[in-house]
């Protein structure tokens, strides 16, 4: 086991805040371009399809590389990799930041995504090992950053695309970056390297199949060509088989001869219905993530004629609610379970659908601008304060499962949320192309229902309360000392 070096008082201070606002400046790098969407589709000669693969391509990119992500920061040393990779992300934005056509700008994002990837696993396990006697505080800050990144991402956006242009989005967010890789550099504490087990061809596997998914997904949202989509998904499929096969092999070696090298991951935790909960109940909620803060910039700047920070402060309401709902959900998980707090999640992302739908509906019908957006906004609230109730839960339900304790298995399940967010563009992408918008978010309903029968139908006692496993992506393990519940 690695011992990380503790810093002085003075450096933990900064280093704490520093690792913070990493986190909130990697969940703004995903979404400072949707309030300006509708500019930048314009200026660069776009159709909707095509801006919304600018988007796509960084949540995309980040899903596939996280499993790997989480890996390189065990070998390398979480400070190193993570100072490395918020390096590659400045190279990525300035790039995206002269880009002069799809392609170039397409690229930047997915550059940016497979770097930002590093972020979660590496903060994660810096915090748990600088602080490891406030583990559940320093996890619930963690959290509430994300919250953050989302609620200023937007209105960041757009307020400097119309002061400034769309393209100093990216160069002011780069130099922010480049102020915590110094700030990082001089405090973060420096964890020492682990030796996780290696499994190449399981690893590669387990990329070719999430990346596999994740482009097959992408070009369907493009309407194509569905040859390619197609081979990709038989792709994907062998890529997920031969990951679950040589990993069932390798353990049952290594529970034949304790000298044999360990898998990645044994494939029977995967199978744990608390596991198969939290992957639900996570994709519920990025995928409604994903529906709300780009269909609603989309028909907010096309049927409405918003500018870019109107929009912003439009869908800022929807992070305002994540942010604002989370100590209610907590207490109803502590109060009720998990379950239950997934549970009513998903009914608050079913009543926010027919909201924004009629909101949508009556656009065209002479409905005043004010009400129109006054329903968009109930929506979001309701939306937002159901992705806080379903995102927590499905945290809670994952690491009180056997998997919640293996690195592997919670780089999958964020493999997994990544995926419901690209699911969620490529929806949108789709039903813009064919003109079935007013569709987008009854599918949303439709999909948390789904997700009520699935709990209803796996209904049982509720799991004790339990102090939950410490990440294992990276740093050593420590003992949970003086949390609260």
């Amino acid at each position: 086991m690695s011992a990380s070096v503790r810093p002085g008082r003075g450096v933990r201070r900064i280093a704490y805040p520093a690792l913070l606002a990493t986190t909130a400046l990697g969940t703004m790098s995903s979404n400072v371009i949707n309030a300006p969407l509708w500019v930048i589709r314009t200026d660069l000669g776009m159709t909707a399809q095509q801006s919304v693969l600018a988007v796509s391509a960084f949540t995309i990119a980040m899903a596939t590389a996280v499993p790997l992500a989480g890996w390189l920061g065990d070998r390398l040393g979480v400070k190193t990799f993570l100072i490395a990779a918020l390096g590659v992300m400045v190279l990525a934005e300035l790039t995206a930041a002269s880009a002069t056509g799809l392609d170039t700008l397409v690229a930047a994002r997915a550059v940016q995504g497979a770097a930002c990837s590093a972020i979660p696993p590496c903060v994660q396990a810096a915090l748990v090992s600088t602080w490891p006697e406030r583990t559940a505080q320093t996890m619930g800050a963690w959290a509430s950053a994300i919250g953050v990144g989302q609620a200023v991402g937007p209105p960041f956006g757009g307020l400097l695309t119309e002061a400034l242009g769309w393209r100093w989005v990216f160069l002011v967010h780069a130099g922010l970056v480049l102020v915590l890789m110094v700030l990082l550099a001089a405090s973060m504490p420096r964890t020492g390297r682990r030796r996780p087990p290696m499994h190449v061809a399981a690893m590669a596997w387990l990329v070719v199949g999430g990346g596999s998914t994740a482009t097959a997904v992408l070009l369907a949202g493009q309407t194509g060509p569905w040859t390619a989509v197609a081979l990709l998904a038989v792709c994907a499929v062998l890529g997920w088989w031969l990951f679950a096969h040589l990993s069932r092999r390798r353990a049952r070696r290594a529970a034949a001869d304790g000298t044999a090298p360990r898998p990645l991951l044994d494939p029977a935790l995967l199978r744990d219905p608390a596991y198969l909960t939290a992957a639900a109940g996570a994709g519920l909620a990025m995928g409604t993530l994903a529906v709300a803060i780009v269909a609603v910039p989309l028909f907010l700047g096309a049927e409405l004629r918003l500018g870019p920070a109107q929009i912003g402060g439009v869908v800022f309401t929807l992070a305002l609610a994540m942010t604002a709902a989370g100590p209610a959900a907590a207490r109803v998980g502590r109060r009720r379970g998990s379950r239950v707090q997934l549970g009513r999640g998903a009914v608050l992302v079913v009543l926010a659908a027919p909201v924004v739908t009629v909101a949508m509906a009556t656009s065209g019908l002479g409905t005043a601008r004010w009400v129109v957006v006054s329903l968009v906004v109930l929506g979001l609230v309701l939306a937002g304060t159901g992705i806080a109730f379903a995102q927590s839960a499905a945290a809670t339900e994952l690491v009180l499962s056997p998997a919640g304790r293996s690195g592997t298995a919670v780089g999958i399940h964020n493999m997994i949320r990544f995926l419901s967010m690209a699911a969620g563009y490529s929806a949108v992408s789709l039903a813009w192309a064919t003109g079935a918008s007013l569709l987008v978010f009854p599918a949303l309903a439709v999909a948390a229902l789904g997700l009520l029968l699935l709990l209803r139908a796996t209904r049982g006692p509720e799991p004790a309360p339990a102090p939950p496993p410490l990440p294992t992506t990276a740093g050593p393990a420590t003992r949970r000392r003086k949390d609260r519940p």
